[in-house]
Formats: structure tokens, C-alpha cells, sequence
């Protein structure tokens, strides 16, 4: 228990009123948080090891903290037990705890985006494409098998769409260099071992999506970003992010968080906003929200 030692008493003190082996549970639950933060600390990188070390510890003291309140009543028996003092207190721990579950999500993905935003362009492009051509690679071989007479009792028609739909989400990307590699892909195993995907399927339409897509974009990333006011903030088209950002004056509601949430808006503590990918669909989202709020547009 390299990073967590030290709160040996106090993991113990959490389980003193709700464990009849209060040290044996406390040196389990410090084990356990342990060997988590362990695990997250492989794929986090050095200059970012400190921090999360240090985050994570103030989470969990807090919640043994939040613990050490809760009492039961198998415990400390059952003569003048507060039921309803048990209850604040077992209510206030399971939000603490969620709290601690929250942040270590939002951490560790805002730690992969920043190793992944780092990687050089062309390891990136790499990386996807090993990831995609294992998958391709896999259908190919099962449509093969299915027009040798090999495989039995599968659908050529799902893996063929299979194929399309996961080389379709790069095109619409506009990510040209992946989806060239894709098609060289089928094209050679069409080749080489029988066809998969013939050359009149829509799947070798692919690049000139492709292409059309990287044109929009790029179009699009060098048009000047706009603004809009709203009642208690901004609405910003940020073209270069290709997100529609929502910036609060102040932090909004728990009500409006929640339909933020549920309108697919994800906070970004980067720009300081909540924010989704820039579409028609997030451009009505946010009208609808603003107007429900009586927040709209001045």
C-alpha cells in the first residue's frame, strides 16, 4: 500500500461503527483502492503521476471521512439507534463515493485525450488503422469462409455491412489516409485469397466521401469563429474545434446540467464550457434548451 499507508487509522476509524472487524475492513478497503490506483498510474503518464496521486487521496479521505459516520445498528445495537441520523449519513457517503467514481472518469479520460493529442499525426493514424485493419482482416476471413462453404450458419450480408460501417465512420471523418488503406485492404485480400466486397458495392465510393469530407472540414476550420449571447452566457460556433460550446456566466443548475447531459453536452475543462460535436442536431439541442430554460438568445 505504497501510496495510501498512512491512512491505516483512518480507514479503520471509517469501519468502526459499521464493521464488527473495523481493522480487518479497513485493510481490505485500502488494499483494494490501492491496487486501483496502482492500475491507473501504469498508463498515466510521469508528469502527470503526482497530481492524480495527490487528487486521488483527498477523494478517498473524504469519502473514509463520509464513512465514519455511518453506523449500524447489528453493531452498535439497537437501543436508542438514530434511524434517521443512519440514514443522512448513509445517503451523504453514497454521494461522496459517486463523487470519487466521477472524478477518477473524468481523470483518467481527460489524461488519455491529453497522451492521445500528443501522440505525433502519424503514429495516430497508424494506431487506427492496426485497430481497423485487425477488424476488417477478421470479417474478411469469416465472408470467405462463407463463400467457400467453410463457415456455416453465418450472415455474409452483416459482415460486408460490418465492413463498410466501421470504414464509412472515417470517411465521414474525412480521414483520407485510412480509408485509402482500407480499400487497398480488401482490394489485395480480393486478390489473393477470393472476393469479399466487389468492386459495384458502394464500399469503394468510400474515398470520394472521404475527401468531400476532409474539403468541409478544413473549409470549415479556417472560418472565423462566431458568438451568440444568451441570458447568463455565450454560445460559441467554434469551427477549428468543430464543437458548439455552451459558456455560463455562472455554474449552472443541477436542473440544466442534467439536460446538458442528456443532450449529449460533455464539460470540457479545457475551454471552460460544456460542449458537443458542432451539428444541425446540437444547434437545435441547444435552442430547445435555452428556450425551455428562458434563457434564450438576446
Amino acid at each position: 500500500m505504497e501510496h495510501l499507508s498512512d491512512l491505516k487509522e483512518t480507514a479503520r476509524q471509517a469501519f468502526y461503527w459499521n464493521s464488527f472487524d473495523p481493522e480487518k475492513s479497513g485493510n481490505r478497503t485500502l488494499r483494494e483502492h490501492e491496487e486501483q490506483l496502482q492500475s491507473d498510474l501504469v498508463d498515466i503518464p510521469e508528469t502527470e503521476k503526482e497530481r492524480y496521486i495527490e487528487n486521488y487521496r483527498k477523494y478517498f479521505i473524504k469519502w473514509l471521512n463520509a464513512l465514519s459516520n455511518c453506523a449500524s445498528s447489528a453493531v452498535t445495537g439497537g437501543a436508542n439507534f438514530n434511524v434517521s441520523r443512519a440514514e443522512k449519513a448513509n445517503r451523504r457517503e453514497h454521494d461522496v463515493y459517486g463523487e470519487f467514481i466521477e472524478w477518477r472518469e473524468r481523470a483518467l479520460n481527460a489524461i488519455a485525450k491529453k497522451v492521445e493529442d500528443a501522440k505525433p499525426e502519424s503514429q495516430k493514424i497508424d494506431e487506427a488503422w492496426r485497430r481497423l485493419e485487425k477488424d476488417i482482416l477478421h470479417s474478411a476471413v469469416v465472408i470467405d469462409g462463407v463463400n467457400k462453404g467453410i463457415e456455416r450458419g453465418y450472415n455474409k450480408a452483416l459482415f460486408v455491412s460490418s465492413i463498410y460501417g466501421k470504414v464509412e465512420t472515417y470517411a465521414k471523418r474525412g480521414d483520407v489516409e485510412i480509408v485509402n488503406r482500407a480499400i487497398d485492404c480488401i482490394r489485395k485480400f480480393n486478390e489473393t485469397m477470393g472476393v469479399v466486397i466487389t468492386e459495384r458495392h458502394n464500399f469503394f465510393k468510400l474515398p470520394e466521401m472521404a475527401q468531400r469530407n476532409k474539403e468541409a472540414t478544413e473549409e470549415l476550420s479556417n472560418k472565423e469563429n462566431q458568438e451568440q449571447p444568451f441570458n447568463g452566457g455565450i454560445v460559441v460556433f467554434n469551427y477549428q474545434e468543430d464543437r458548439l460550446q455552451l459558456l455560463f456566466d455562472e455554474k449552472p443548475s443541477f436542473e440544466i446540467i442534467q439536460q446538458l447531459k442528456k443532450n449529449g453536452f460533455r464539460w470540457s475543462p479545457r475551454f471552460s464550457s460544456w460542449q458537443r460535436q458542432l451539428t444541425n442536431n446540437a444547434i437545435y439541442a441547444t435552442k430547445r434548451l435555452l428556450r425551455e430554460n428562458n434563457l434564450n438568445c438576446q
